[in-house]
């Protein structure tokens, strides 16, 4: 996550995206279950057709009671059939008609509330969880004063803040960085993440920052070298450094 565009970002500009993540999901949300449920309605078309069709089988078994009638109770009965089909073929276009309606709500609502937040959510969710447990992490090692979590912000400060932010600071970021003076640098970068500093966590910088430097950190002192002129120490002298 060093260096990153998200770890650029202060905790107060992380918590206004969040809620600008959250309003942009919730109005699309709405707006999706809205539209979903107006192209809902308009399965009552097929509703109604379907209550049609029942209406016409209803009114051929009305006709089939007067195939009981002498002489022209025959032709009742063909009629009857003939106005049940119609009606149970009407019941059938009107309920693929509501089944049709409730498929399209259901996709223009998802296409709706789900388009334009799943990539938000993608794109912001996966390193927002990483920051968060980042700074759990660095809380953790903070209370526990072990000096790791201070190098690491003194380090992360350097690689990800601007150079004015920097130089408000410090005068050499990376000297106080490779001489093991982190106070400063980690101190900026707390503030950052909004992490809170502790009496505790404060005499464990003064400690680091007063501790001498290994050699390993790159620790390089160089002792001046005189003049062709100059004696070093009453004698005549030759460059000399100490690494």
């Amino acid at each position: 996550m060093l260096g990153s565009i998200e770890s650029r970002f202060p905790q107060r500009s992380i918590l206004a995206i969040d809620v600008l993540v959250v309003l942009w999901t919730l109005a699309w949300v709405v707006l999706g279950v809205a539209v979903g449920s107006f192209v809902a309605r308009l399965g009552a078309a097929g509703e109604g057709l379907e209550d049609a069709g029942g209406a016409i089988v209803r009114a051929g078994d009305s006709v089939e009671s007067l195939s009981d009638l002498p002489l022209v109770g025959e032709g009742f009965d063909t009629l009857a059939g003939e106005i049940r089909g119609l009606g149970r073929d009407t019941s059938e276009r009107g309920r693929s008609i509501r089944d049709d309606v409730d498929r399209l709500a259901v996709l223009v609502g998802a296409g709706l509330a789900l388009g334009p937040t799943i990539p938000v959510l993608v794109l912001w969710v996966p390193p927002r969880l990483s920051r968060e447990r980042e700074r759990r992490a660095l809380t953790r090692s903070l209370r526990a004063g072990d000096g790791l979590a201070m190098s690491y912000l003194a380090n992360r400060a350097v690689a990800t803040r601007g150079f004015r932010e920097l130089q408000r600071v410090s005068d050499d970021p990376v000297a106080d960085l490779t001489s093991g003076r982190y106070e400063a640098l980690a101190k900026l970068e707390l503030e950052h993440l909004s992490l809170r500093t502790t009496p505790r966590l404060a005499a464990l910088a003064g400690a680091l920052s007063s501790r001498p430097a290994s050699p390993e950190a790159g620790d390089r002192r160089t002792v001046r070298v005189p003049a062709d002129d100059e004696t070093w120490g009453g004698q005549d002298s030759n460059p000399r450094h100490e690494g």
